[in-house]
């Protein structure tokens, strides 16, 4: 059964959202891999027993990502 012309559309602006917020969610992802191995080395490098680096790379990995999620609600298509 052929669905309306005004399906189409629909269909390609949720396809579109959902490429858009999935690709936010793995770069969230990188973001935080990435900063808690920068912090593991740093950590390793400065010879620091608790992981301070660590902490504050991923606190500002999220902050960051938030801020871009915030951003990118907010941007009108």
């Amino acid at each position: 059964m052929p669905q309306p012309d005004d399906q189409k559309p629909r269909r390609e602006e949720s396809f579109k959202s959902y490429l858009k917020y999935s690709g936010l969610a793995f770069q969230m992802i990188g973001a935080m891999v990435l900063a808690a191995w920068a912090g593991t080395k740093l950590d390793e490098t400065m010879g620091n027993e608790n992981p301070w680096m660590t902490i504050v790379l991923l606190v500002l990995a999220v902050v960051a990502s938030l801020v871009l999620v915030i951003m990118s609600l907010n941007k009108k298509q």
